[in-house]
């Protein structure tokens, strides 16, 4: 059951509760500085994801940025209207990263990712904060199947004692990322079999003369082995060689050349 929240965050009291299965505290000083590097995976933020997915596996969970791990409230400074449409699109693709084991999507209406910014009161005591700082409270919910949620590529996590605990299962695929792939490769199987095309191309221009001189050294020698079987026939059968001869007119078409003067 997650803890209720202070009325009042007081810089430097601590909170009526602990890390728990429920309940992560997280130390972020400056808020932009989660947004520091152009990509988001290389930002302070993919180390929350996991945690997220904890508390949605669990049920439901706190995650609180702005604590100390000893529950001392400190808030984090910079929460600038930019910074917190740049943390709420972080947590809609985290949302929309998410599946059911199963491969389908996250059902809205049982699953939610919501935050909210709470005012700390005594912050601009601290030089640190060069003014005001906020505590930032991200609630997970899952009102359906617990342990049913992962990331797609196969990820389950689970908590235990306020500590993360990650299981592998078998990566789920959006059917725009399966076309995707299946482009990529048409995609490369073509620039292959054009790279082999051109290949073969190269070698039969390389080769043309070769292959011409082989060719008319084979039907030299196929009208050379028709004639040496003709002159074995005709010695044989002494068949009429002469010029009008229905078998004269024949081996001349056969062998495409003069007739032949045998002795």
């Amino acid at each position: 059951m997650l803890p209720p929240l202070p009325n009042r965050w007081v810089y430097g009291e601590k909170v009526p509760f602990q890390e728990s299965d429920v309940v992560e505290f997280k130390e972020v000083s400056v808020f932009s500085g989660l947004f520091r590097h152009k990509s988001v995976g290389n930002s302070g933020l993919p180390k929350y994801r996991e945690t997220i997915i904890g508390f949605l596996n669990g049920g439901e969970g706190y995650l609180i940025m702005g604590i100390k791990n000893d529950g001392t409230i400190l808030g984090v400074v910079n929460t600038t209207d930019e910074t917190m449409d740049m943390f709420r699109l972080w947590i809609d693709s985290h949302f929309n990263s998410l599946v059911y084991k199963n491969g389908k999507p996250i059902d809205p209406a049982k699953v939610s990712i919501k935050y909210s910014a709470y005012p700390v009161l005594g912050a601009e005591t601290d030089t640190r904060n060069c003014g005001a700082a906020s505590v930032i409270v991200v609630e997970a919910l899952n009102r359906g199947k617990p342990v049913d949620i992962m990331t797609r590529s196969g990820t389950i996590v689970r908590r235990l004692n306020a500590s993360n605990f990650k299981v592998t299962s078998e990566p789920v695929y959006r059917h725009r990322d399966v076309k995707g792939l299946i482009y990529a490769v048409q995609s490369q199987m073509q620039r292959l079999l054009a790279d082999k095309k051109k290949v073969i191309e190269n070698l039969e221009e390389k080769h043309k003369e070769e292959v011409y001189k082989a060719r008319l050294e084979e039907r030299a020698s196929i009208r050379d082995y028709i004639e040496i079987i003709s002159k074995s026939l005709y010695q044989k059968y002494k068949m009429d060689m002469m010029e009008d001869s229905v078998c004269v007119r024949i081996m001349k078409y056969v062998l495409c050349m003069k007739p032949v003067a045998w002795e």
